[in-house]
């Protein structure tokens, strides 16, 4: 019976509704954390862009790091509008929930690999450290923006991360 108050909740409301209401969000999470495949060449795009820097950053003269810089950031400012236009949504590295930790890892080993960079160079005058740092800057943005995405779509399915 409808007015039978075994079948509602203490303040009188349906908990069917709710369970649907439940059922509802999380396809809604899960579809969200569907929608963000993220495209091959992304990450090698950003890879590329930060072995660049790298490379002109560790090599060049004041004009040469600042065009790198300009460079990189129209470049990462390109990868995130392409990546909103072709998934509608974007979740910041720095509030992605546990997934936080492989962009951390990212922009950690990035910095390493320049300061690294710079420093052998200016110690040794070498070139070739330079261009192994820059390629191993290129597969690492690759294997953690890749860890990131599996774990950002968890997160996202999980409740504890929301897009934007």
């Amino acid at each position: 019976m409808e007015n039978d108050p075994r079948n509602s909740a203490p303040d009188g409301s349906d908990p069917t509704d709710a369970r649907q209401a439940l059922a509802a969000v999380d396809a809604t999470r899960a579809s969200v954390a569907d929608r963000l495949v993220t495209p091959w060449w992304y990450h090698p795009a950003l890879g590329l862009l930060a072995g660049a820097y790298l490379v002109g950053y560790a090599l060049g003269d004041t004009i040469v790091r600042v065009t790198v810089l300009v460079v990189f950031f129209a470049g990462i400012f390109t990868l995130v509008s392409a990546y909103r236009r072709l998934t509608g949504v974007w979740v910041s590295g720095h509030r992605a929930g546990a997934a936080t930790r492989w962009a951390v890892a990212m922009g950690v080993f990035d910095v390493v690999a320049v300061v690294a960079a710079i420093f052998v160079h200016e110690a040794t005058g070498l070139l070739w450290p330079v261009w192994v740092l820059a390629a191993m800057v290129v597969v690492a943005m690759v294997v953690l923006g890749r860890r990131f995405d599996r774990r950002l779509r968890s997160e996202l399915r999980q409740g504890r991360v929301q897009a934007s």
